[in-house]
């Protein structure tokens, strides 16, 4: 089984020089751009662990400090291709152990921000699709409700038709016996329908715009609804690379 290291991190052996660390960590700064950085969590991850290797092996006594640690896990380290002054082994063994666990909650503390960053944004993305389907929901009912009252005002124009249209039977009916009627009351009776078919003239145009506003609200609110759709297929693509989450 291969044991990972912070040699292996940068794809360096045990014995490389400080200007093979340099080069290893200058390839890894090429292979990982900053938008990759913004756009990839486990590239942002595989970075800051070649990051934290790199500044252990670039620094003399750290490397020294983490060779030793390997030598006592039973890893062989080669340090002959490196000179490393050692004048105090109890005092650097203790730095060892120091410097290892303060690279271990380092490493754990990133995870765990990490993790809880990804979950967090997670449940923000639920409740927005929750926020969005109860709005869809709410506007489907608005729509619904406009639907009766427009088919509301359809059938009582209906019943406004058959009582202007038994008014003109009667009207007919009325003239056709009333033909010898004196000329004033034919003027009046003709002054009394102009005034009908005014008033009736002024109730079909405020019934028109009336209809005219309803299906302008109604086009609005599907002009709204198609928005909201298209932005929630955006953000799916985006969370979870789908158009329906």
């Amino acid at each position: 089984m291969t044991i990972k290291t912070l040699y292996s991190v940068l794809g360096l052996a045990s014995s490389a020089y400080q200007e093979d660390i340099e080069e290893a960590f200058n390839r890894v700064k090429l292979q990982y751009s900053k938008a990759k950085l913004d756009a990839d969590e486990n590239a942002r991850i595989r970075f800051l662990a070649a990051q934290q290797a790199y500044e252990t092996l670039s620094n003399p006594d750290a490397r020294a400090l983490y060779d030793q640690k390997l030598a006592k896990a039973g890893i062989k380290v080669n340090t002959q291709a490196y000179a490393v002054e050692d004048n105090d082994a109890g005092w650097f063994s203790t730095r060892n152990i120091i410097v290892a666990g303060l690279i271990l909650i380092l490493i754990s503390g990133m995870w765990v921000y990490h993790a809880r960053q990804k979950a967090r944004e997670e449940r923000e993305t639920v409740e927005r699709l929750l926020r969005l389907a109860e709005e869809e929901k709410r506007r489907h009912g608005e729509l619904q409700t406009s639907e009766e009252a427009r088919r509301q005002a359809g059938f009582e124009n209906a019943q406004q038709r058959q009582i202007a249209e038994r008014e003109r039977q009667l009207r007919l009916e009325a003239e056709r016996l009333g033909r010898q009627v004196s000329a004033e009351q034919q003027n009046a009776e003709r002054r009394a329908e102009a005034q009908r078919r005014q008033e009736q003239y002024a109730i079909e145009q405020r019934q028109r715009q009336e209809q005219s506003a309803r299906r302008q609200a109604e086009y609005d609110a599907q002009r709204r609804l198609q928005e909201e759709k298209r932005q929630l297929r955006e953000l799916c693509m985006k969370r979870y690379n789908r158009p329906d989450c």
